[in-house]
């Protein structure tokens, strides 16, 4: 129970979660390393759905206990526009790079003045016993200002963070030091809750 496979293909996404997870006593395991699978339809309508999905498939593919999670961008002034469909930006649900998701964002929002343009960033996660169960749910969401531009830093994998910009801080989440994201990252208390959750999980 203190190592957990991470159910992404998402290199970037597994070691993000691996320095938050480690840091309650967690490992997080690369789901490579137990084998080559078919990504799940994430057929759910909600970033939740789509964790639950991508959580339970694996765990029954590799008969352990897989956290996954799904997540993405909601602009307020667009309705919460991209949502679920933050990667599949393209015409016919097609899957886009960073710089194209970047480059459509930013141009929806072309001349949208700063007030209207608050947005979250936002991520749900699941964590599924070995027989596809969910038996742990979170979802946060980190709010900010949509930027004009991408800033000064990219991640490749992320780049919404790039565009995200946190008033507090006066930078995008793409800048953040490693000190900042331990005080302001979304991710990182749901990392603590599971750590807390599977602690009492294992003694009940």
């Amino acid at each position: 129970m203190e190592r957990l496979i991470i159910g992404s293909k998402n290199i970037a996404k597994t070691q993000e979660w691996s320095i938050f997870l480690n840091e309650f006593g967690l490992q997080a395991l690369y789901l490579k390393d137990f084998g080559d699978f078919a990504d799940p339809q994430e057929t759910g309508s909600t970033f939740e759905e789509n964790a639950d999905i991508k959580a339970s498939t694996y765990a029954k593919l590799t008969h352990n206990f897989v956290f996954a999670d799904d997540g993405g961008y909601e602009i307020d002034y667009l309705g919460g526009w991209p949502g679920v469909k933050s990667r599949r930006i393209l015409p016919g649900d097609k899957e886009a790079t960073d710089q194209q998701i970047i480059d459509i964002v930013l141009e929806k929002m072309k001349g949208v003045p700063n007030e209207l343009r608050t947005v979250k960033l936002t991520s749900a996660a699941a964590l599924a016993d070995p027989e596809g169960n969910i038996i742990f749910h979170e979802i946060v969401s980190s709010p900010g200002i949509l930027t004009d531009k991408p800033g000064p830093v990219s991640m490749p994998g992320y780049p919404f963070r790039s565009i995200h910009f946190l008033p507090d801080l006066n930078k995008t989440y793409a800048e953040l030091t490693e000190a900042e994201l331990k005080s302001h990252s979304h991710k990182r208390p749901v990392a603590e809750r599971l750590a807390k959750f599977l602690l009492e999980y294992s003694h009940a």
